[in-house]
């Protein structure tokens, strides 16, 4: 499986990051069998002083991303024939991602755009997002949303990681974005007040849930249910 270079990678995960919340259901699945210590759970801390920009830091949150990206878009094609030999390797490469993920927010805080860049802290999210320790997911809440307020994690960014929880958490999401697979299937998973669901999307700048499940369908070639049955 080919390596894209991180540039390439960042651009393609920046088209493609409405898509990236639809793991819910295997993560949950096997997360427990992968997840990260609770040793090496970090949070940032408001002590730490602004940090000089740190360009090999971005480097690597850029090559990390690129690894991340790497096959994914056939991950649904292997979670509808169950083959468990490619999700753990994709569950192993995340939790690896996570641990060092934890070590920069130990030492630096949550990345901000002023150490890595605006891609490095979407570099970072990414990571974030497919992360296998959900704990650590919750823990880090508060700190994107100051990261969202500051502008340096997008309104959509942080909408997906609030899905992600949410979900996580056996809540309804509040945006949409949280997708399992099902008899073959991307199915939505629960969500609140579907009457000002495509509102709610539109004033963070998310598309309509219609146009939405269709860039599931050509990105991961597999059916999605939409409306909801």
């Amino acid at each position: 499986m080919r390596l894209r270079s991180p540039k390439k990678a960042l651009m393609s995960f920046r088209r493609s990051r409405q898509l990236a919340a639809v793991l819910v259901g295997f993560a949950a699945l096997l997360g427990s069998l992968l997840s990260c210590s609770s040793s090496s759970r970090a949070t940032p801390s408001a002590s730490i002083a602004a940090p000089a920009p740190d360009t090999a830091l971005r480097d690597e949150l850029l090559r990390m991303a690129a690894e991340d990206q790497s096959g994914r878009e056939d991950l649904m094609a292997a979670v509808a024939r169950k083959d468990t030999a490619t999700l753990f390797r994709f569950m192993r490469a995340d939790t690896a991602h996570t641990r060092r993920l934890q070590q920069i927010v130990a030492r630096y805080g949550w990345p901000t755009s002023a150490l890595v860049g605006r891609d490095g802290v979407s570099a970072a999210w990414l990571i974030l997002q497919h992360s296998p320790d959900n704990g650590w997911q919750e823990s880090m809440l508060p700190a994107l949303q100051r990261s969202a307020a500051a502008g340096d994690v997008s309104q959509t960014e942080l909408a997906m990681l609030t899905d992600r929880l949410l979900v996580h958490q056996g809540k309804p999401q509040h945006y949409g974005n949280s997708f399992s697979m099902k008899d073959g299937r991307l199915v939505p998973d629960p969500i609140d007040d579907l009457t000002g669901l495509d509102a709610r999307r539109a004033a963070i700048g998310l598309p309509p849930m219609a146009e939405y499940a269709r860039q599931l369908a050509e990105a991961y070639h597999v059916p999605v249910d939409w409306p909801p049955k």
